[in-house]
């Protein structure tokens, strides 16, 4: 059974990478680019199945990069 924090935590983690798949959508690069670029939002997802904490982390890390208009690594 979840608490309330860890319940929230999910919320939070699942609104960000719907935006950040949206994000991701929306750049202009090539279709490659944009798979390479979700398959690790998909990670992030599988990540959070079983390590939120550590999920969270990554997307932190993948929202900072796309802010700073460099490709996430992973």
């Amino acid at each position: 059974m979840d608490t309330p924090e860890v319940t929230a935590l999910y919320a939070l983690v699942a609104e960000r990478l719907k935006l950040a798949h949206d994000r991701v959508h929306a750049l202009n690069v090539s279709t490659e680019a944009k798979t390479a670029l979700t398959r690790q939002l998909l990670i992030v997802t599988e990540t959070a199945k079983r390590d939120l904490p550590g999920a969270a982390r990554r997307l932190t890390r993948f929202v900072q990069d796309l802010d700073e208009g460099r490709q996430p690594l992973g």
